[in-house]
Order: structure tokens, then C-alpha cells, then sequence
């Protein structure tokens, strides 16, 4: 009896330290931005965030809400970054595509070029040429070469 009691107490308590372990997810750096990011609400913390899952953790899933955060935090790479992913993962009829629009939008409102770009790039690609005429041009004058490329080529 006190046996059993006390190896349920020891795997009970490997199980509590492996689950404290996960939930703190990551060295001491990461859970300090990871906690900037929810608590502080800290933009630049966010996207940091994004970064880590979308490149060191391969998990898009993850990234994402990350950069949503960060975007919807005021920091405009975030929404480039995070309508690049529903850009990727979604086709022209599904909502991913509609989320990137918004995402993008905002990004090239804010002056971000490569956002500008990708608007072009949704909008000719959904057949609307004009349309993306319109964002090639705006990232073309905000110094964006491949903006200035597509806008000359679909002039034609």
C-alpha cells in the first residue's frame, strides 16, 4: 500500500515537472517575450513571437496568431507576415484569402511596400487587373522594383 502510494506520488511528480516544463515552452528568453507579447501586449514581443513558430518551430498554425496579434498591436510587418501565411495556405474562394486582403490592407496603408505588392498580386490573380495596377503602382513609389515591373508589364 505506502509502495504504490509512493510511486503514484513519484510519477505524479515527473508528470508535474514534464507539464511545468512544457507549459513554459521555451528557454527563459522566449517565455520573457512570450509573456511581453500577452501581458504587455508589446507589438514588437508578438511578432518576435511569429518569428520564432514560423521559422525555428516550422508552425505556421502558431506564427499566425502571433502576427495577428502584432498586427492588430500596430506593428505592420506582423500583417504582412501574417497575410503572406493566409495567402499561402488559402485559394481565391476561401476566407483565408479575404483575412489576407484585410491583413495587407492595413500593412500598405502604413507605407509597407511589400503588402502594397501582394494586394497587386491577390487582386490580378482573382482577374482584377486594374485593381492590380492600382497596388503595383503604390509599391512601386514606395521603392518596391518588382511593384514597378508587374505595374509596366500589365499596362501593356
Amino acid at each position: 500500500m505506502i509502495k504504490n502510494i509512493f510511486l503514484t506520488t513519484l510519477i505524479l511528480g515527473f508528470v508535474m515537472i514534464f507539464v511545468s516544463l512544457s507549459w513554459a515552452d521555451d528557454d527563459p528568453q522566449t517565455a520573457k517575450m512570450r509573456s511581453a507579447c500577452d501581458i504587455e501586449k508589446n507589438s514588437a514581443a508578438c511578432f518576435r513571437m511569429g518569428e520564432r513558430y514560423r521559422t525555428v518551430e516550422r508552425d505556421n498554425k502558431n506564427a499566425l496568431i502571433f502576427y495577428k496579434k502584432s498586427c492588430d498591436a500596430g506593428y505592420m510587418t506582423g500583417c504582412t507576415n501574417g497575410g503572406n501565411l493566409l495567402y499561402i495556405k488559402g485559394t481565391q474562394s476561401g476566407k483565408e484569402w479575404k483575412e489576407a486582403k484585410i491583413m495587407y490592407q492595413k500593412a500598405c496603408d502604413s507605407g509597407e511596400d511589400p503588402a502594397c505588392f501582394n494586394l497587386g498580386s491577390i487582386n490580378y490573380r482573382e482577374g482584377r487587373q486594374k485593381k492590380a495596377i492600382t497596388f503595383y503602382k503604390q509599391a512601386c513609389k514606395m521603392g518596391n522594383q518588382p511593384g514597378c515591373a508587374k505595374e509596366q508589364r500589365l499596362k501593356r
